[in-house]
Parts: structure tokens; sequence; C-alpha cells
């Protein structure tokens, strides 16, 4: 089935509500900290698990050992990092042989979305895109799914207030600063005011012409990065379908040399071992240490090719001066 909403986080709450499972859902500690937080609204337990050094993304390693407890865990979220171009079937199936009753999703929120996804080509359960705020197809809003038609989907009926949406991103940032845990409120966070104006078929039409303008810009903007970046720094081509990302030793004071250029860059996503206490994982975690070099470059619409140029200029002079 097709599952479409204002926002994914609201198909993802709608489905873990429909679901109605006490199991555990085993999450990657590097996803964006508004996941764990549907979880908690909808009252589906769930445990962080760090990242594999070689994808970034959930180390499937440590799910084959955590999932043989059947009784205990019902579920993942398999996170495709910064959008990777990643086939995670094979992990799937190994998972599937361990637990065949896993409830299995995929989030592909930051990936280029997919409006004729067959779920049916996929051991996953549920498959995310998003076209909100910054993503790959940024409209600001909208995000759909697709999900096997042997489960059920009840859409609920969510007061949404700003505000309160508002209040728990300014919680995520200080808990994320201060290296404390999140005191959690189930406030009117999840929703949205956004009135599905248009059918499924006239927002994937709008997606498909809005893909092929992005494309062509991010292409752009990541051919400059890759020739005038030295490549040692760049994460890999696999990385840099929604922003382009770099790995730096100095991130903090890179970031304020471009600041300083009235430039940006971003740094996402820190790793949650502090922010959430329903995790096992220890500190200094490879997601920690994934967030601690990595910086997101813009390859959307907010930058232009002359100032991805000049922000090249200031990573190699930043870069050419921590070598000597």
């Amino acid at each position: 089935m097709i599952l479409f909403e204002a926002r994914a986080s609201i198909i993802l709450y709608n489905v873990l509500k429909s679901l109605n499972t006490k199991k555990i859902f085993l999450l990657p500690l590097n996803i964006c900290p508004i996941v764990p937080a549907i979880f908690l609204k909808a009252e589906v337990s769930f445990q962080l698990v760090d990242i594999s050094n070689e994808s970034l993304c959930i180390d499937e390693e440590r799910l084959y050992t955590l999932i043989e407890d059947k009784a205990s865990y019902g579920g993942i979220l398999f996170l495709k990092t910064f959008g990777i171009n990643f086939n995670a079937e094979k992990i799937y199936k190994k998972l599937r042989q361990i637990n065949n009753d896993l409830f299995i999703i995929e989030d592909q929120c930051l990936s280029i979305p997919i409006i004729d996804f067959k779920i049916n080509s996929t051991e996953a359960n549920l498959v995310l895109f998003s076209t909100g705020y910054s993503k790959y197809v940024d409209l600001a809003w909208g995000g759909f799914g697709f999900m096997d038609n042997k489960f059920k989907y009840i859409s609920s009926n969510l007061p949404f207030d700003e505000e309160c949406l508002d209040d728990l991103i300014k919680q995520f940032q200080l808990s994320i600063e201060n290296k404390m845990p999140l005191i959690y409120e189930n406030t009117n966070w999840l929703g949205s005011n956004q009135i599905l104006h248009k059918n499924f078929f006239n927002y994937s039409n709008t997606i498909k012409d809005e893909i092929s303008k992005i494309t062509k810009h991010k292409t752009n903007l990541n051919n400059i990065y890759t020739a005038n970046l030295p490549q040692e720094i760049i994460l890999g081509s696999n990385y840099n379908n929604w922003r382009f990302n770099i790995m730096v030793s100095n991130k903090e004071a890179l970031l304020k040399k471009i600041f300083q250029h009235n430039l940006f860059a971003s740094s996402h996503y820190s790793s949650l071992e502090y922010i959430y206490k329903y995790t096992k994982e220890k500190q200094n975690s490879n997601a920690s240490k994934l967030h601690n070099n990595i910086i997101n470059l813009f390859n959307d619409f907010r930058f232009k090719e002359n100032e991805a140029l000049e922000l090249t200029d200031i990573i190699n002079n930043f870069y050419k001066g921590n070598q000597t």
C-alpha cells in the first residue's frame, strides 16, 4: 500500500501505533533525534545501536546478535545514512533467517525519493521517503511510504502546535550540547497544519519535476567539490546525494572559518548516546567518532556554484594550514 501524509514522521507514528507491539525496536545511534521521539510518543520501546565503520549504517553484526532474543525484539529501523546508495537486502535476508517475525523499516528520508518503489522488491515491511525541509527534494512538506499489505495502517488525528515542536527541537539542542538526557514531554509536537491539497498522483508528478532540477544542480556542485578538494577528505561518492560530505580533524575550527566568510555548512547527525537513556551502547561510539569529524557541504538550491568554489578555497587553505 502507498502511504501519504504531510510529514514522513506522521506515517512512522501511525505505523507504530497500528502495529500495537510491546516489543523493542532497534534504531541506529546516528538517527535524527526526532525519530526516537516518535517512538516515545507512540509508546513503542526502542534501543539505540552503534553504526558500522564500513557502511556508516547500523551495525548489522550487532543486530544479528540482539535479535536472537525473539521475545524482546520486534523490529529494526535501518537508516540509509546521508541518503547513501546502499543495498541492504542481504542484511534483511539474514535478519529474517534469524527472526522472521521482525518488522523492518527502511528509512530513505535523506535519499532520492522513489515514487514508483515496489514493496515486493524488498525484505523490508515499510520504506519511507520525505520531501520535507532540507531533504533531497525540498517541498517543505510531504512524506510517503510503501508498506506490505498484510499490515494495517490507521491514520491518527494528531493535534498540532508549532510551538511544541519548536520547544522539542530546543530541548534536543540543549541535550546534545550539554551531553544530558532528554526530558521528554508528550506534547502536541507531532502533526502538521499543512493540508494535503494534492492527491498522491499530483504530488508524485511534482516530485518527478523537482528531481530532474535538483539532480542537475547537485551534480554541478558535487563536481566542483570533487575537482577542487583533496580526495582524502571526501567521504565517498555514495554519500553525496543529500549533501557533500567531508571528514576533517578540526571540524569546529573549520566551521567557524566558513561562517566567518558568511557561508554555511552543517554537521549532522549527532550521536544519541547521551540524549536518550534507551541505549546500552558505550560512549565514544563509532557514531560519535563520525560526528566529531563530519561536515556536510550544501549542494541544494540554497548554494550557488560561485559559493561552492569559494567554499573549496576556504577548506583548502584551512586544510593546508593544518598540515604544516
